[in-house]
């Protein structure tokens, strides 16, 4: 039986996905050397930690222990990487990628 969450999470994944793939190839390679120059060799520390804790994330969700402590201490890391990397690519795209 199909849930409302499942929808919802369908939904979702595909949005993500539509907005992944509609990133223009420019500003994926501009991305990383703005991100360096801006934030110094803490733009390197981000994907290390994205990395683990998607690791950490998945392994504990194939676990079925996401309603841990364990399991919400990881979403929480995880919302907090994507808010910083998403305001990081906001700040690239408003400030030096309009540029003409």
């Amino acid at each position: 039986m199909i849930h409302l969450n499942d929808v919802v999470a369908a939904s979702l994944a595909a949005a993500g996905a539509c907005l992944a793939c509609s990133i223009p190839p420019d500003f994926l390679r501009r991305f990383p050397t703005w991100a360096y120059k801006t934030y110094g060799r803490g733009a390197l520390l981000l994907p290390l930690l994205a990395v683990m804790v998607g690791t950490l994330l998945a392994g504990v969700a194939m676990e079925g222990q996401m309603n841990s402590d364990g399991g919400i201490a990881l979403v929480a890391a995880a919302s907090f990487l994507a808010l910083v990397l998403a305001s990081a690519v906001l700040r690239f795209w408003l400030g030096d990628y309009r540029k003409p």
